[in-house]
């Protein structure tokens, strides 16, 4: 998990609890659990004050950023999370994500975000001074003054995840019970929230699959995929849930 610069191609899926239990148990030969199997995942977004990035990002330009802080399960001031910059690329019908991270403390965070001092700073005083590391502080010191960047949003999930037995970089996670909040930004009080499923017009297909793999998906599972009918879903969390509380304001 303390990797801190992830390049690899991310597919995403809108499933029904049967339809995730049928595919588990045909491919079950295939994965093992994963070293952090069962999380809550806490994100906290990042956008311009007008969010623009989001915007943007709804309507899938070739090339796209968000910005969060996340964390697994919930952290006190002292825990590890992850200030990351994910950028998505998309060439044809391949989606190419790159996912650059760093591994701070809460506290250290909030020495940045409310007292203004630099990431890089921070990462240069610390312990696991990586040279790595201190890049992207100075390119997160940048984007956030160049954005404006200001906290959005929180979503949460129960995520469990798999990886491939014979292929480590073959990662499967399914994010449940997802839930949102747009106020109270402190991901140490966890994740509390309102819950959010109206994904598409079909309500038990509540189940957020995602496929995560820096290689061409293994041929059993394109294979299972397909004998299950289950197929991609252009979907991001943050978008449908921006575009929902839109929604939501216009019709008060």
């Amino acid at each position: 998990m303390d990797v801190d610069i992830i390049e690899r191609i991310e597919e995403k899926y809108l499933i029904t609890k049967e339809e995730k239990d049928n595919l588990l148990r045909s491919i079950k030969i295939h994965l093992e659990k994963d070293q952090f199997f069962s999380e809550e995942v806490l994100s906290l977004y990042f956008d311009t004050k007008t969010n623009d990035l989001v915007i943007e990002s709804i309507d899938r330009p070739a090339f796209r950023e968000k910005f969060r802080l996340r964390a697994y399960n919930v952290p006190t001031r002292n825990s590890k999370i992850f200030f990351e910059v994910k950028t998505k690329l998309s060439k044809g019908r391949i989606k190419i994500s790159n996912k650059r991270r760093l591994i701070i403390s809460l506290k250290d965070f909030y020495e940045f975000y409310e007292k203004g001092e630099k990431l890089s700073n921070l990462i240069k005083k610390s312990s696991d001074n990586n040279p790595r590391q201190v890049q992207i502080a100075e390119e997160l010191d940048y984007l956030v003054k160049f954005y404006n960047l200001e906290p959005k949003l929180i979503i949460a999930s129960d995520r469990t995840a798999y990886a491939g037995k014979n292929d480590k970089k073959f990662r499967l996670t399914f994010d449940e019970n997802l839930r949102f909040r747009d106020e109270n930004l402190k991901l140490e009080k966890g994740g509390l929230g309102e819950k959010y499923f109206p994904y598409t017009s079909d309500p038990k297909r509540c189940i957020i699959m995602e496929v995560k793999t820096m290689n061409a998906m293994p041929i059993w599972f394109v294979r299972e995929l397909s004998r299950l009918k289950i197929y991609p879903s252009r979907f991001s969390k943050y978008g449908k849930i921006y575009q929902y509380l839109n929604e939501r304001k216009r019709n008060v």
